[in-house]
């Protein structure tokens, strides 16, 4: 079987591991592993203009009917809020050309997303695009179990016809396993992993927001709380996650209110890079920590599958809308607000609690009876 996979497969981490485990599943559930064609999305982006550029034109139309089946996604790709785009969002396709894609296609965990703004004419392109792809047969429609339904119905309240046309699915992240690699570097036997980002810092921590803070001001106060933190236990060490290039620049400007001392014998930093390699050498590296406190989606979700206690750090709503489905909104700190390091003192004995593996577990067993049956519903319909 040849499978044409769009999605982006440099430049996020994360993306890696979601591409994994979704895999995984997909090729439990077909019984053999399919010959993948990769499609970088991020080379059709308005703002790329590399040699590798492409288009949703006549050309992928013709690419996507040479293969067996087509998958989109995972990614934040239903955003509609680009103004000169078919759908509004980064699938710039037309309905004509979606028409004629006659293989079966599927739009897996794909997240809807409207905090980046959506004007009334830009819901209108998408609700055809969406009308257009329940109106085709070989089109499988899911979002991710992020809150994106929820958006759809915030966006479309007066549509139940396409609430009901989407199934919602599991990150694919959340079926993502590594093996231990060695990694002689790190010495000790207490870590916590850290994931914080500042991009879209207008969107994570907005100016005026009541009891709200700046990006600085979080810095100020979890830096604090870390330093507490290494001083009530010496055996204690951090381990910063870089998942995109700006998060380097994130951590060296976290490490200025740091206390030097404890940045030159307490704080490791794990390497950035990108691809399949880098991705299992990275989650090898969370696989030593006792506790993760994460901002990034995937930080969180590959956390969870690999049984290792998150406490999402909560600078945009999207994670915890994730938390929220999940059934685990007691584990949230919202840390764009002034005072958070208090919340993060008392959810920080997660880590001594055996219920938070067991309910991690008991989840992924969950969400992997959910995923299969989202595949086993394409293969019946499209394969049979």
């Amino acid at each position: 079987m040849k499978v044409l996979h769009v999605a982006s497969f440099t430049g996020n981490i994360g993306d890696n591991a979601n591409h994994i485990g979704m895999r995984s599943r997909l090729e439990a559930v077909l019984g053999a592993r399919p010959e993948y064609t990769e499609l970088e999305i991020r080379y059709c982006y308005q703002i790329y203009t590399g040699e590798h550029r492409w288009f949703f034109d006549d050309d992928f139309v013709e690419k996507a009917n040479a293969h067996d089946l087509i998958i989109i996604g995972g990614g934040n790709f239903f955003e509609p809020w680009i103004t000169d785009s078919a759908t509004a969002t980064t699938i710039n396709i037309t309905n004509e050309r979606l028409e004629k894609i006659s293989k079966p296609l599927v739009f897996y965990g794909v997240g809807f997303d409207i905090h980046k703004g959506a004007t009334t004419e830009n819901l209108k392109k998408f609700s055809s695009f969406l009308c257009q792809c329940i109106k085709q047969s070989n089109v499988f429609v899911s979002f991710r179990n992020d809150g994106s339904l929820k958006n759809l119905k915030l966006a479309y309240p007066d549509r139940p016809d396409l609430w009901s046309a989407i199934d919602v699915v599991p990150d694919g992240g959340f079926f993502y396993k590594v093996g231990k690699t060695p990694s002689p570097y790190i010495s000790g036997e207490s870590f916590w992993g850290i994931n914080i980002a500042s991009d879209m810092e207008s969107l994570r921590f907005p100016a005026g927001q009541i009891s709200g803070i700046t990006w600085k001001e979080f810095l100020t106060e979890f830096a604090g709380f870390l330093q507490q933190s290494l001083e009530k236990n010496p055996q204690l060490k951090l381990i910063f996650f870089p998942h995109i290039f700006r998060d380097v620049l994130s951590i060296g400007e976290f490490m200025t209110y740091m206390d030097d001392r404890l940045c030159r014998d307490r704080v490791v930093v794990a390497p950035f890079s990108c691809g399949w390699g880098a991705c299992n050498h990275l989650f090898s590296l969370y696989q030593r920590c006792e506790l993760v406190l994460g901002m990034r989606f995937h930080t969180n979700v590959c956390s969870i599958a690999m049984n290792i206690p998150a406490i999402p750090l909560v600078s945009y709503p999207k994670l915890k809308d994730l938390y929220e489905e999940l059934g685990f909104e007691e584990r949230v700190a919202v840390v764009n607000r002034r005072g958070f390091s208090e919340e993060l003192s008392v959810l920080s004995s997660l880590v001594n609690k055996n219920s938070v593996r067991k309910s991690n577990k008991d989840l992924i067993v969950k969400l992997g009876a959910i995923a299969d049956s989202f595949f086993e519903k394409i293969k019946v319909h499209s394969f049979s």
